[in-house]
């Protein structure tokens, strides 16, 4: 009778036991599947940048002589034109030099007019014989003596007609006046090869310097379309085309192992007064288009299950081929290996689906939810997305 006691006792016990396992355990996960679909459509591929609008064309002015400043004709802002006198240098010192020179010039011209009298005279004298024939050869000396000078003081002339030209300093282009040198110009005094202006052409010329990464460079080139938006005006789209490629001076692919970025300029092709130089700008450069082709979601490709889900078919280690997954009417998941094509920000080209079954519930994402109980009986559902 005691035996039959205890064993009714352990029972009780090891029931007490099992029910407090159960109500403990933690529930199966739930696994709730977000889907899509293979879609037609179209993808246009594209790089991503930003950069600056910059002028088209930027030239700085330097003076070519020294001198005091005489006059200024234009302040910063101002819209010049091909050959309008910015400032212009005081000019009498070399008027002054020039003047003396052009009277010694004529005194020396009268003088080599004689001589070729003199040389003239010396020949028919030697011819009747009544000179000698050295002194014909000294005054063609003397003729040749007297060229040369008046040679060497028309340079010299030529030289003072430069300079008092180049007191005269002119925009070598069409364009807007960007830079000044304000000291130099409050100092009132310029000298060679010092610099006094910067005219742009970012009134009716503009261009975009855009930075791109090394591993985007290579699906740039010349020509492509590019769309882009300025500053605090992003509903506003602007047109352009890739004008030029520049590569970074001094790269040492063998040394340095930093980022690469190269410079690409785009010309802007609908310029108006809202667009100006220095501007911010997100820029998209248009790589290629390809119409009514099969995509999908690119999260279907990063898509990885987590454990505990039952895998009906794995994935084959397909060389150059990317892998998706697919849910059955079980819940259980099949992969299936896809050639990928072009993308964009939100869709991947699929090439090659023959093995994917047709209406394929292809998997983008799935949260997990665990049912724990707790002490009291009750918890909240606690999710975990993958």
């Amino acid at each position: 009778m005691k035996k039959i006691k205890l064993n009714i006792i352990l029972a009780i016990l090891l029931s007490i036991f099992l029910v407090f396992r159960i109500s403990t355990k933690e529930s199966t996960p739930d696994f709730r599947f977000s889907t899509t679909e293979v879609v037609t459509g179209d993808i246009i591929e594209s790089v991503m940048s930003s950069g600056k609008i910059i002028p088209g064309e930027e030239i700085k002015v330097y003076s070519r002589v020294n001198g005091d400043i005489y006059k200024t004709y234009v302040e910063y802002g101002d819209i010049v034109k091909k050959g309008q006198i910015l400032i212009e240098l005081d000019s009498s010192t070399y008027e002054n030099e020039l003047s003396t020179k052009l009277k010694n010039l004529e005194i020396l011209n009268i003088e080599l007019t004689q001589m070729k009298k003199k040389v003239d005279t010396d020949i028919k004298l030697l011819e009747g014989g009544y000179i000698a024939k050295i002194e014909l050869e000294e005054s063609e000396n003397d003729y040749r003596i007297k060229s040369i000078e008046i040679d060497e003081l028309q340079t010299s002339i030529d030289l003072l007609n430069q300079q008092i030209s180049d007191t005269k300093l002119t925009s070598p282009i069409d364009g807007r006046v960007d830079y000044l040198n304000e000291d130099l110009i409050t100092e009132g005094k310029m000298f060679v090869n010092s610099w006094a202006y910067t005219i742009s052409s970012g009134h009716r010329d503009l261009n975009i310097s855009l930075s791109i990464d090394g591993r985007e460079i290579t699906k740039v080139d010349v020509g492509q379309n590019v769309e882009f938006s300025v500053e605090n005006s992003d509903k506003i789209k602007f047109l352009g085309v890739v004008k030029k490629i520049v590569e970074p001076i001094g790269l040492k692919p063998n040394i340095d192992k930093s980022p690469v970025f190269y410079e690409v300029i785009v010309k802007i092709l609908d310029t108006n007064s809202s667009l100006k130089t220095g501007l911010s700008v997100d820029a998209t450069i248009n790589i290629q288009v390809k119409n009514n082709i099969n995509k999908i979601k690119r999260s279907c490709l990063r898509f990885v299950p987590p454990e505990g889900i039952l895998i009906k078919k794995a994935p084959n280690n397909t060389q150059g081929s990317d892998v998706i997954w697919t849910l059955n009417n079980d819940n259980s998941l099949s992969a299936y290996s896809v050639i990928t094509g072009i993308k964009d920000s939100e869709y991947v080209e699929i090439i090659d689906r023959k093995n994917l079954p047709k209406d394929s519930k292809i998997i983008t994402s799935v949260e997990i939810v665990n049912k724990n109980k707790s002490s009291n009986g009750f918890s909240l559902p606690q999710p975990k997305r993958y």
